[in-house]
């Protein structure tokens, strides 16, 4: 990976996730067949045995089913740990992009301008004793497989929130003068132009705008006088929601007449 990113140019690493692809438990194998076996080699001799002493070969019948039925099993789960092993993958986070490598295949480098968005999850998952929170990320190249980081990489969370402040640098300032030339930017489920919000064919202008927010894995954009959320989307269908959230922000104070923020979300 670090020659990868040095050849694109991509500066100094931030941040490195990886998996940690779990062993097959090769008992589930091994055991099935060690018993399946003899039994079936018994079974194979019973009938064998039969047939030339009585004529009757399915006297071993019972030990030839559970026998083929044990080798059977063996056989299963050998094609699934043969057919479904993951491959360890590392994702890197660099000054000007990203590197994801999958063991055994050459690394993939995106520089943050061959990025064409990132979308993030944070779902509360609880049993009603204990509770706990789970992260995912999606990264999509305007060319190339998504990539994807969850909680099977050790500290994605974190990763997620330093990478998506990286992209959101870049990404803002550019967002913000296509808006100023009078543009459309298209955020999936949402978009923004000079003249207000909106999400499929719905348009609110922004003097009717009063807050967009994010509650519990849900963009939220309010009305003024509505009690209820004019819009409500979960957040993994608006891409780039920072870059969203800041230029909504900004759109309304200038609304309003107030001194917009400055480019740099940090």
């Amino acid at each position: 990976m670090r020659r990868v990113a040095r050849d694109f140019e991509l500066g100094s690493r931030q941040g490195l996730v990886w998996t940690e692809p779990k062993r097959f438990p090769w008992i589930v194998v091994l055991l099935p067949a060690l018993v399946g076996l003899p039994l079936l080699r018994l079974g194979i001799s019973a009938a064998v045995e039969g047939q030339r002493s009585h004529g009757a070969w399915y006297y071993g019948l019972p030990l030839l089913i559970l026998g083929a039925g044990m080798v059977s099993t063996a056989g299963y789960f050998l094609f699934l740990a043969l057919t479904r092993r993951q491959a360890q993958v590392w994702v890197g986070h660099y000054q000007h992009g990203i590197v994801r490598e999958v063991a055994g295949h050459a690394p993939e480098a995106y520089s943050w301008g061959e990025i064409d968005s990132i979308r993030r999850r944070s779902t509360k998952v609880t049993n009603g004793i204990t509770s706990a929170t789970t992260h995912e990320l999606w990264v999509r190249p305007r060319e190339g497989a998504e990539i994807t980081v969850t909680d099977a990489y050790k500290g994605a969370a974190r990763f997620a929130d330093e990478l998506d402040k990286a992209f959101t640098r870049v990404r803002l300032p550019q967002d913000s003068d296509r808006l100023k030339a009078g543009e459309r930017v298209d955020f999936l489920g949402a978009h923004l132009d000079p003249a207000g919000v909106g999400y499929l064919d719905h348009q609110l202008s922004w003097r009717e705008v009063d807050r967009v927010t994010v509650q519990r894995g849900w963009l939220e954009i309010h009305r003024h006088g509505d009690g209820k959320p004019w819009a409500r989307l979960p957040v993994e269908m608006v891409k780039n929601l920072s870059v969203f959230l800041a230029l909504a922000a900004r759109a309304r104070q200038e609304t309003a007449g107030e001194q917009p923020q400055s480019d740099d979300p940090a």
